[in-house]
């Protein structure tokens, strides 16, 4: 008898192990977008809060345009919005190497840049990470549009972007045409192409 409830009273306390360790290791999981350490918000938003958020910034009575920025390109010199207006419509990718959405979107969204670059240009913001690791990385990924360092946060904090994996569609105008929390597809670029 003392056997079966050591036994017993063993597997409940391994079961109920398991369980805490799989909602302890799902906890905070990301979801379409990730937080940014060192970024004003705390922990995991869903699409509607990103989405909220860059709006605010961006859709206020005096803005009339995307926000401008002048960022170092990773591959020398310096990039701006400004630049494009005007020229093409821009895909913003705000991204970081660490990112698990960025790492899966990326390289598609590079697929697309090689295909339609000459209608659409891509911006990809890196979110405050050293060179060395976003050279690693863009190296690794073989990603082919122009990457913009952010070191300090500012074209994030312009935009209102606390996460990662967000993109920020500008018309040919200037303006901006949409705000995509996650992955961003083909059809949004043709979309966007088509708008011009």
């Amino acid at each position: 008898m003392d056997t079966f409830k050591f036994v017993t009273g063993g597997v409940v306390v391994f079961v109920v192990g398991i369980a805490l360790l799989f909602i302890l290791g799902n906890r905070g999981a990301p979801t379409a977008t990730t937080h940014v350490p060192g970024v004003d918000s705390v922990g995991f938003t869903d699409s509607e809060q990103q989405v909220a958020a860059v709006a605010e910034v961006i859709a206020s009575p005096e803005v009339k345009l995307a926000p401008d920025f002048t960022l170092q390109r990773l591959d020398g010199g310096s990039i701006s919005l400004a630049q494009y207006r005007d020229q093409k419509p821009v895909i913003i990718d705000f991204w970081a190497s660490w990112c698990p959405n960025c790492q899966r979107d990326m390289p598609r969204l590079s697929k697309w840049y090689d295909q339609y670059g000459d209608q659409v240009e891509v911006i990809g913001i890196n979110l405050q990470e050293k060179t060395s690791v976003v050279t690693s990385y863009v190296d690794r990924a073989n990603i082919s549009f122009p990457i913009a360092l952010d070191p300090n946060g500012a074209a994030s904090r312009q935009y209102g972007v606390s996460y990662t994996n967000t993109h920020v569609l500008i018309n040919k105008d200037g303006s901006v045409a949409k705000v995509i929390p996650g992955d961003i597809s083909e059809q949004d670029i043709k979309s966007l192409i088509g708008s011009i």
